[in-house]
């Protein structure tokens, strides 16, 4: 896999099932969408995990995915394969525009949902279902008073930071999957939850990162979930 590049950043992520597009992964959204921000344009490969070349494994012996490469020297490379690694390295490097969070709760909020969502969307058991829809729409709750209690449209204030790249990410995912695979939307009560979701869907750095709904259901359903149609005609 060579790594060449003007920029000298290299970002290696998660395929599609046609093994060319990138997989509708929240953190690939995540590190991508910081990317932008910082006015970094890395050379992307999309790559199919389960076939990991003896090249991606010698770049990242971890095997995990994204992994961003920044190669400073012709002989050395910073490899980071966690995405708040890359988003502390990023910030570092480059401190303008400052992105860094500074918040507790909003640097959780989108890890709650996300955990959340992730075990309604992995339950093979309907009857389970409302259980663990309900724990859901609690997180979504509180997120919706955490924005309420703030001093700005996001976050933290009226720019996007970290925290915003994590949660904005997570909740496309949730309001697409959730919504396709579970029947579970979020309610038009959370207002600014929603007023928050469409300010995020107007930045320019989400809008150019954003993976397509069709990828979204995709990367869910080849993973965890079952379409509801197919759910309930089954013998």
């Amino acid at each position: 896999m060579p790594l060449e590049s003007i920029s000298g950043f290299y970002l290696l992520v998660r395929a599609a099932s046609d093994e060319s597009s990138i997989a509708a992964c929240p953190l690939t959204h995540q590190v991508r969408m910081i990317c932008k921000l910082k006015g970094i344009e890395p050379t992307t490969t999309p790559f199919n995990i389960q076939k990991k070349s003896r090249e991606f494994l010698e770049i990242n012996s971890t095997g995990k995915v994204p992994v961003l490469v920044h190669q400073v020297h012709p002989d050395e490379a910073f490899v980071l394969d966690d995405p708040l690694l890359i988003a502390k390295y990023l910030e570092d490097l480059f401190p303008d525009p400052p992105l860094r969070s500074q918040s507790k709760d909003a640097i959780i909020a989108g890890s709650d949902i996300f955990q959340k969502f992730c075990a309604l969307i992995k339950n093979k058991d309907p009857i389970k279902d409302p259980v663990l829809q309900t724990s859901l729409l609690k997180k979504i709750e509180e997120l919706d008073l955490l924005l309420q209690s703030g001093h700005g449209i996001f976050l933290e204030g009226d720019t996007v930071r970290l925290s915003d790249c994590s949660l904005l990410c997570k909740l496309l995912v949730v309001r697409v999957a959730a919504k396709e695979f579970k029947g579970f939307e979020i309610p038009a009560r959370l207002k600014r939850v929603w007023d928050y979701i469409h300010a995020g869907e107007k930045q320019s750095a989400f809008i150019e990162t954003r993976p397509s709904d069709e990828l979204i259901k995709e990367h869910w359903s080849r993973n965890f979930a079952m379409p509801l149609k197919e759910r309930f005609i089954r013998k």
